[in-house]
């Protein structure tokens, strides 16, 4: 097995998660990321000349490609942190839950949505 330079730089970088964790944790982040848009486009207007009439993947993913993309490192980021820092913002003794992961990537993007709006930008067209 290959050794590790810096074991003690990445033993305080990741508080002791293992990366395995991370990971998990990233994807089910980036699940409720995927979730959160979906269940926005049942909110659409369908007889909106911007959109479909039918459900398109194609055009979801035109539609919020751009939008993931100029969110992607804030995303990325804001994930990372509040995984680092689970115990911390939680409070809580226990090892790092999937769920609070899900529901951090759930909620990013109306965050992101709602900070862009106090700032004066409007991240919700593309």
């Amino acid at each position: 097995m290959k050794e590790v330079k810096h074991p003690d730089f990445w033993a305080a970088f990741l508080a002791g998660i293992p990366v395995g964790v991370l990971v998990a944790g990233f994807v089910f982040a980036l699940i409720g990321v995927l979730l959160n848009a979906l269940l926005k486009t049942a909110k659409r207007d369908p007889l909106s000349e911007s959109s479909p009439v039918e459900f398109s993947w194609e055009f979801f993913w035109n539609d919020n490609v751009r939008r993931f993309l100029k969110s992607a490192i804030t995303t990325i980021i804001v994930i990372f942190i509040s995984l680092r820092f689970f115990k911390e913002l939680t409070g809580s003794g226990t090892e790092l839950s999937m769920l609070y992961c899900f529901g951090v990537g759930f909620s990013i993007d109306r965050a992101i949505i709602m900070l862009s709006k106090k700032l004066g930008k409007d991240e919700t067209t593309p």
